[in-house]
């Protein structure tokens, strides 16, 4: 590992080798970055200023800024007193013996690309040999400290761009200063001899682990796909056991569909034959109820004739024997009337004749009375009908006849 130098060196001439001399890095690592040219002839009136790089003019000793490429006119106090260069340069700055977290010693080789971007300020304000010893000092802070925090076995994981925080802290470190890092990079990283066998031995196990565990994997991979594929092969035959099942099923539910529907079928021609049939004995028994309805009603209206008729009849017999009992009644009624009325006479002569027997005969009245009503009670055929028939009711009942003008 060769660590950087930022340089300035001497040039006769800049127009012919200025170019050549900021392209070239030296074995020890000398990066030139400014070139001090060598003093104007006091008798020349025209300086010469090549293209790509940064020329600074002094006049008499002063800065007059940077000079434009192309020939000038100038006396021999003008001068180019420094020359910058433009290029992107790469800056590799390898820090020894960075300690880890772990306290392990680890070499880390580091690569910095940075370019100048204001002359002036780069030359004037900082120096190329402050810029090496401020950029090694930065840097190596600043990678011992990333690597403080790592140990010997994350440490390579610092490798690549890793570093890329670095970045944005250069660039604000030497702001000012008129140089700009574009990349920082960590190429290597190197541990102990000891310990790095260890760990290469420690991988080489692992890695034969890892390929051991690659083979187990792969033949449980193999187990598994061909216990797949059994599983598959089992799957298949019973897919197809289950549609040949599938197809007995639909010709059987065929063929139970077409005894169910010539069953239909046959059923609705028996309910079709069974309709007219029923339909036939229906109309029969409507004809039979029609004539069994007239035949009734002819039979009703001989009844009826024949009932009107007998109550007729009956009617006139009763009415007949009513009017005789009547007349009988009357007659029996007028002749114990008379009776009595002879015997009330008798009565009243007897009274005359001997009012003493008056109880006597007035109880001998009272018995002829009750023997007369019993016997018209027991024999009696008449009609109760009328006023005579009340009076003689309540003769019946009292046990005396009540006797009313007529």
């Amino acid at each position: 590992m060769v660590h950087s130098r930022c340089t300035q060196v001497r040039v006769s001439d800049i127009c012919a080798k200025s170019v050549s001399v900021f392209s070239k890095k030296s074995k020890e690592g000398e990066i030139p970055l400014v070139i001090i040219p060598t003093a104007r002839n006091r008798l020349s009136l025209m300086m010469s200023v090549p293209s790509g790089i940064s020329c600074l003019l002094q006049k008499f000793g002063q800065d007059m800024g940077e000079a434009e490429p192309g020939l000038h006119i100038k006396p021999s106090f003008w001068r180019i007193a420094y020359v910058v260069s433009r290029q992107a340069n790469t800056y590799d700055a390898p820090v020894l013996r960075a300690p880890t977290s772990d306290d392990v010693m680890v070499n880390v080789d580091v690569v910095l690309v940075f370019k100048i971007v204001d002359a002036s300020k780069f030359v004037y304000k900082l120096g190329a040999q402050n810029f090496d010893e401020f950029l090694s000092g930065t840097v190596d802070e600043a990678i011992r400290m990333m690597v403080r925090k790592e140990t010997h076995k994350t440490v390579y994981w610092l490798r690549g761009d890793r570093t890329k925080d670095m970045l944005p802290r250069l660039n604000e470190v030497f702001e000012g200063s008129g140089v700009m890092f574009s990349d920082v990079k960590i190429t290597s990283v190197w541990l102990p001899n000891e310990l790095a066998n260890c760990l290469e031995n420690t991988t080489k196990m692992d890695k034969k682990m890892d390929k051991l565990k690659r083979e187990n994997e792969y033949e449980m991979l193999r187990i598994n796909m061909q216990t797949a594929m059994n599983i598959e092969e089992i799957k298949r035959r019973l897919e197809q056991t289950l549609v040949a099942e599938q197809g007995r099923a639909n010709r059987a539910e065929l063929e139970f569909d077409q005894r169910k529907v010539k069953a239909e079928e046959d059923g609705r021609v028996a309910l079709i034959d069974a309709e007219s049939t029923s339909q036939v004995t229906h109309l029969e028994t409507e004809t039979q109820l029609k004539r069994t309805k007239v035949t009734l009603e002819t039979l009703q209206v001989q009844e009826n004739a024949q009932a009107k008729e007998y109550d007729l009849t009956v009617r006139k017999e009763a009415e007949l024997n009513g009017e005789v009992r009547e007349i009988t009644a009357s007659m029996n009624e007028k002749t114990m009337i008379c009776e009595a009325e002879a015997t009330k006479y008798e009565a009243a002569a007897e009274k005359e004749a001997s009012k003493g027997l008056i109880h006597a005969r007035k109880h001998e009245l009272d018995l002829r009375e009750k023997e007369i009503l019993a016997s018209l009670a027991g024999t009696g055929n008449f009609n109760l009908v009328g006023t005579s028939g009340d009076r003689l009711v309540a003769a019946m009942m009292t046990g005396k006849l009540t006797h009313t003008s007529v």
